[in-house]
C-alpha cells in the first residue's frame, strides 16, 4: 500500500516535471540545467494547492534575492569586511524569518539567491549580471514545468493543510530563533571564508546544503544530517551507477533520468520520518546526471559537486553543536534553606 501522499501517477509527474524542465532549459539555451531540475524536483507536490503556493513563493523569493544581491554586490565590491558583514545579516535575519513568517519558503530561497550573488560578486564581479539573469530563467523553467506536468497530470488532492507561519511562543521561541539565527550568520560566513581560502568545491551545493539542514530544534539539525547524509550517498550511488549507460543518446538520458526521480519520489512524497532521505536522493542523483551541458562527460565534476554537500552540512552541524554547547546556561546553585 503507497503512502499517503505518493501513488504511481504522481512519481511518474515528478519524474516528467525534472525531465521536461532540463529539456525547456536546453532549448532556451541555458547553461545551468541542474538549477532548472531541481527547482522542478523541489516545487513538485501532491497537493495541487500547494505546489502553486510553493512555485509563487519559489519565484518571488529567487527575483527578490536576485535584485537585491545584484544591488548589494555591487555596492560591496571590493570591501570584503562589509561583504562578511552583509552574510552574516542576510543569512541570520533570512533564517529567523524563514521559521517566523507564514512565507517561510520564499524566505529561504530569497535569503539562499542573496547569499550566492554577493559570494560570486567576490570572484566574479564582471560575471554578476548574466548570473543573475541565467539563474532566474533556469529556475523559472523548473517551476513552469512543473506546474504544467502537474496540472496535465492532475494528481488526486491531498488534505495537507495549508502551511502555517511558524510564530513565535513567547520570549523562549524568540531566544531559539535569535539561536538558529546566529547559527545561520556565523555557518555561511565560515563556509564562503573556507572557500575563497581554500578553493573548496561547489559553494552553490554547500550553501543549499547548510541552510536545508537548519531547523528550530536543534536534535533535529543532527538528525536531519545525517538523512540529507544518507540520501547523498544513495543518490550518489545511483547517479554514478547510471553513469554507465550510454546517456548520449537524449531517449536513454531521458529514460535514465525519469527513472531515477520516480524511484526517489516515493521516499520523498511518501511522508514519514525518513521523507528526507528521498528529498536529498534525489537532489544528488540530479546532481549526479544533470551538468551545464546535460549528461556528465566526466565523472570529476560530479564527485566535486556532491563534496559541495557533505562539506555544507557538516560546517553546519559542528557550528550549531559549538553554539548550542555555548548557548547553554549552567543551573543556578540554591541557597541551602536557613535553620
Amino acid at each position: 500500500m503507497a503512502s499517503p501522499g505518493w501513488s504511481a501517477r504522481q512519481g511518474l509527474i515528478t519524474a516528467a516535471s525534472v525531465v521536461l524542465a532540463v529539456l525547456m532549459a536546453a532549448a532556451l539555451g541555458l547553461e545551468g540545467l541542474w538549477w532548472a531540475a531541481i527547482s522542478a524536483w523541489v516545487v513538485s507536490n501532491p497537493d495541487f494547492a500547494a505546489l502553486w503556493r510553493k512555485a509563487a513563493m519559489r519565484l518571488v523569493g529567487t527575483a527578490v534575492g536576485l535584485t537585491a544581491g545584484y544591488a548589494l554586490a555591487i555596492g560591496l565590491e571590493g570591501v570584503p569586511a562589509f561583504q562578511a558583514l552583509a552574510l552574516f545579516i542576510i543569512c541570520a535575519v533570512g533564517s529567523y524569518q524563514r521559521f517566523a513568517s507564514r512565507y517561510g519558503y520564499a524566505w529561504f530561497y530569497g535569503t539562499i539567491t542573496l547569499m550566492l550573488m554577493i559570494a560570486v560578486s567576490i570572484v566574479e564581479t564582471d560575471a554578476l549580471f548574466a548570473f543573475a539573469e541565467n539563474r532566474f530563467l533556469e529556475i523559472a523553467c523548473g517551476v513552469v514545468a512543473s506546474a504544467f506536468a502537474h496540472a496535465v497530470g492532475r494528481p488526486r488532492g491531498s488534505a495537507v493543510p495549508p502551511p502555517q507561519g511558524a510564530a513565535s511562543q513567547g520570549r523562549d521561541a524568540d531566544l531559539d530563533l535569535v539561536h538558529l539565527a546566529l547559527v545561520a550568520g556565523v555557518s555561511v560566513v565560515a563556509m564562503v571564508a573556507l572557500w575563497s581560502w581554500f578553493d573548496l568545491p561547489s559553494m552553490p551545493q554547500a550553501i543549499g546544503s547548510s541552510l536545508a539542514v537548519l531547523d528550530k530544534d536543534f536534535a533535529s539539525i543532527r538528525v536531519r544530517a545525517r538523512q540529507r547524509f544518507l540520501g547523498c550517498v544513495l543518490g550518489a550511488a545511483l547517479g554514478l551507477a547510471a553513469l554507465l549507460f550510454e546517456l548520449d543518446a537524449l531517449l536513454v538520458y531521458a529514460t535514465v533520468l525519469a527513472a531515477g526521480i520516480f524511484c526517489f519520489s516515493r521516499l520523498h512524497h511518501g511522508g514519514g520520518a525518513q521523507s528526507y532521505i528521498g528529498t536529498q536522493g534525489g537532489l544528488a542523483f540530479i546532481t549526479a546526471l544533470v551538468t551545464d551541458g546535460g549528461p556528465p562527460a566526466e565523472v570529476l565534476p560530479v564527485l566535486e559537486r556532491l563534496a559541495g554537500i557533505f562539506i555544507g552540512v557538516a560546517l553546519m552541524v559542528v557550528v550549531s553543536m559549538v553554539l548550542a554547547a555555548l548557548h547553554r546556561r549552567p543551573r543556578p546553585v540554591q541557597a541551602p534553606d536557613a535553620a
